[in-house]
């Protein structure tokens, strides 16, 4: 009960993902990022595929579907699970289970993956990949857009309650990490959240990487 929303910027190398529910908390369970790729375990989740897809990669050669092989080989009842990898160069791949819960799958675009179940109507996939790759911005930005589309075309069958937004930046610094853990309208709320965030946040990845000419915490808040 799940849709989520993969996307890569050729431009600036950053890489990340999108995701919201209707149960609380999505951001504890789906998703990881490296500067590599983005990897998701939903439906039925088990978060611990996340890791097998993470220790796949350094063998896989930059193939995605090697990555996808190892994680439906790990996962307990593949039936039930919906898996996906972006890579940050290459083709996605996907795997949806027989057992997950219909309208339900996955539509990729030049430079991104959106995967789903139990939505509301099976015009939210494609959605989202087309409100994401026309879309203008950050990558963050463009992300929650491709959310705001596919919620627009039909959401999940049930409210949202969750959501969670993860860019992965250079240097291995994620340059955005928010989570809405319980709202009634999760991606509005995310919307707040990153306009907030965003101005603050090359002064964090300043104080990561240059302690010492950092801006203080009251320079930061002030942006």
């Amino acid at each position: 009960m799940t849709y989520s929303l993969a996307g890569r910027c050729p431009e600036t190398g950053q890489i990340g993902y999108a995701v919201a529910t209707s149960s609380v908390c999505v951001g504890a369970r789906v998703g990881a990022v490296t500067s590599e790729c983005v990897i998701f375990s939903q439906a039925r989740t088990d978060p611990r595929l996340h890791e097998v897809g993470l220790r796949a990669w350094p063998g896989a050669a930059g193939e995605a579907q090697t990555v996808m092989d190892a994680m439906c080989a790990a996962a307990t009842a593949p039936h039930w699970r919906q898996l996906g990898v972006l890579p940050a160069e290459g083709a996605a791949a996907h795997h949806t289970g027989t057992s997950c819960l219909s309208y339900c799958g996955a539509e990729t675009g030049p430079h991104s993956l959106a995967l789903g179940n139990f939505l509301g109507s099976d015009r939210v996939l494609g959605a989202m990949i087309e409100g994401f790759e026309k879309a203008s911005g950050t990558l963050a930005e463009r992300l929650l857009t491709g959310m705001r589309a596919g919620e627009l075309a039909g959401s999940e069958k049930e409210p949202l309650q969750s959501a969670a937004l993860v860019v992965m930046g250079a240097q291995n610094l994620r340059d955005v990490d928010l989570r809405i853990d319980f709202d009634t309208d999760p991606l509005s709320a995310m919307g707040y959240l990153l306009a907030d965030w965003l101005p603050k946040a090359a002064a964090y990845r300043v104080r990561a990487l240059d302690p010492d000419n950092a801006p203080s915490s009251a320079e930061v808040e002030s942006r």
